[in-house]
C-alpha cells in the first residue's frame, strides 16, 4: 500500500473519530438530562451513524477506492479502528472501568454500540451508492 493513500486513510479515521467523540460529548451534555441515558444513547446512535456516513460521502471518494470489498474492508477497518479508539478513550482518558466499556457493546443490556460498530463498517458502501449532489 501506498505511503500516501495510508495517510489519507488514516485521516479519515481520525476524522470520523473526532465526529463521533464530539457527538458523544454533545449527547452526554444535552441529551442525557432531557431525556434520560437510554433514550440518549439510542438518539445518539442515529446521530453518530448518519454523521458517519456524511463524512463517507464527502471523503471516501478521494480515496479512490472502487470495488466493494475495497470499500467493505475500508468500512471493517473504520470500525476496528473505532473499536480500538473507543477502548483506549475510554480506559485511558475517562478512566472507565472495564466492565462498564464492555456493557457498552452488550445488546441484552439494551445498549447498541456493538450494533452501530455494525452498521458503520457499511457507511463507505453506502455512500458509495448515494449520487454526489451537483
Amino acid at each position: 500500500m501506498k505511503p500516501l493513500i495510508i495517510a489519507e486513510v488514516a485521516c479519515f479515521y481520525l476524522l470520523v473519530a473526532s465526529g463521533e467523540t464530539l457527538n458523544g460529548i454533545a449527547r452526554t451534555v444535552f441529551l442525557n438530562k432531557r431525556v434520560g441515558v437510554p433514550n440518549a444513547k439510542r438518539l445518539s446512535m442515529i446521530s453518530a451513524l448518519s454523521l458517519c456516513l456524511l463524512i463517507c460521502c464527502f471523503y471516501v471518494p478521494l480515496l479512490h477506492i472502487k470495488t466493494d470489498k475495497g470499500l467493505l474492508l475500508l468500512g471493517i477497518s473504520l470500525s476496528l479502528f473505532m473499536l480500538g479508539f473507543d477502548l483506549v478513550l475510554g480506559r485511558l482518558v475517562t478512566k472507565t472501568p472495564w466492565g462498564t466499556i464492555l456493557d457498552e457493546f452488550n445488546i441484552f443490556k439494551g445498549n447498541l454500540m456493538a450494533v452501530g460498530m455494525i452498521v458503520m463498517a457499511f457507511c463507505p458502501l453506502v455512500s458509495s451508492r448515494i449520487p454526489p449532489i451537483p
